[in-house]
């Protein structure tokens, strides 16, 4: 698999190989300027095709093979998260719940109805729900119940913006497999289960943008984005203001729906994380320890600029490692014959 994360500073690309047991192996990582993007959009086709082009050649020569399908991460202004919900009834009495019902119900929350400049981007699950009760589950498989339910965030964008990336990675000769948010793309790789589940603030502080999540009991409880970047916490000679990076990191805790004891920590990602005194500022406001995001998987071998550049392109990776190891556990033809045999009956009795 190959994925690009599109920047408005850089452009970096990864090639990876997953096999069935969700082991991936990385074949080549690069990265360069970007020049046609800003703010997550594209400003100049020409520009950005080239460097698509560029970017993927460098790829191709390092891992010793040609990619012809991708995947692209963005970001923007533009994002905005929409509550979805979707429920599938699923007997008259308890039965056991499948990933077939599971696929259903999500397939339900993502008929939401968007304006025509608006299109559905990536589909973030919070949490399942089985008839009815208050407390949520993560994985309803194998759980019984009468009515499965699911809450998710849709994550939305401009149409114009995702038909000119889609534009400019196909006039770069290669096909789009999907675009997903660069920030919930670098959370798979910069944070870890803990972390998510006891509660953590990601701030992603990009050339132009910084994007804040929480994470707690292992959802994402909120987002928010700040048409800011690292020109806000650097002075006229680009060093660090402390001043600049304090209001930049005040507007930061304005995360919609934010409680004092959502998160127990903070991580700064993203190029602004580099300064010196952002940390030790995030830390100060926030009164939480804080620590730099970069890739925190063991067995990539990456140098410390990879390790930071690279965030959302390993944890796009390894997101869809896992879905592909999944995905074959499910392919035993018996196993499947005899789930086939069950979802009859029990839809019947």
């Amino acid at each position: 698999m190959t994925v690009i994360d599109l920047g408005s500073r850089r452009i970096a690309a990864a090639m990876a190989e997953a096999a069935t047991d969700g082991r991936v192996r990385l074949l080549a990582l690069e990265n360069m300027n970007s020049n046609g993007i800003s703010g997550g959009c594209i400003t100049d086709i020409g520009k950005t095709v080239k460097d698509i082009s560029s970017v993927m050649h460098r790829v191709h020569s390092r891992a010793g093979r040609k990619a012809k399908n991708v995947l692209v991460t963005t970001g923007g202004a533009d994002t905005k998260m929409v509550i979805s919900r979707g429920m599938v009834p699923l007997a008259g009495a308890p039965r056991q719940i499948t990933a077939k019902d599971v696929k259903r119900c999500l397939e339900i929350a993502a008929m939401i109805n968007l304006p025509l400049d608006r299109v559905c981007v990536e589909k973030i699950v919070r949490r399942f729900y089985i008839d009815g009760a208050s407390a949520g589950v993560k994985d309803p498989v194998g759980l019984y119940g009468i009515k499965l339910e699911v809450e998710t965030f849709a994550a939305t964008a401009n149409h114009s913006k995702i038909q000119n990336i889609t534009k400019c990675v196909d006039h770069a000769g290669f096909l789009m497999d999907g675009i997903y948010l660069s920030c919930t793309a670098s959370a798979g790789s910069v944070l870890d289960a803990e972390e998510k589940t006891r509660g953590v603030l990601l701030i992603a502080i990009g050339s132009s943008l910084t994007e804040a999540l929480i994470f707690k009991n292992d959802i994402l409880q909120s987002f928010k984005i700040i048409g800011k970047g690292m020109a806000a916490i650097l002075d006229n000679d680009m060093r660090p203001d402390s001043k600049k990076s304090g209001r930049l990191l005040d507007e930061v805790s304005c995360v919609p729906g934010r409680r004092t004891d959502d998160f127990s920590s903070v991580v700064v990602t993203g190029g602004g994380a580099l300064p010196d005194g952002v940390i030790e500022e995030a830390e100060r406001r926030f009164n939480v320890p804080a620590r730099m995001g970069i890739v925190r998987k063991t067995g990539y071998n990456l140098n410390s600029q990879d390790a930071i550049i690279h965030t959302s392109t390993i944890g796009l990776i390894d997101r869809k490692a896992r879905e592909y190891k999944n995905a074959n556990a499910d392919k035993n033809t018996v196993r499947k014959a005899l789930r086939k045999i069950i979802d009859v009956y029990e839809s019947y009795f």
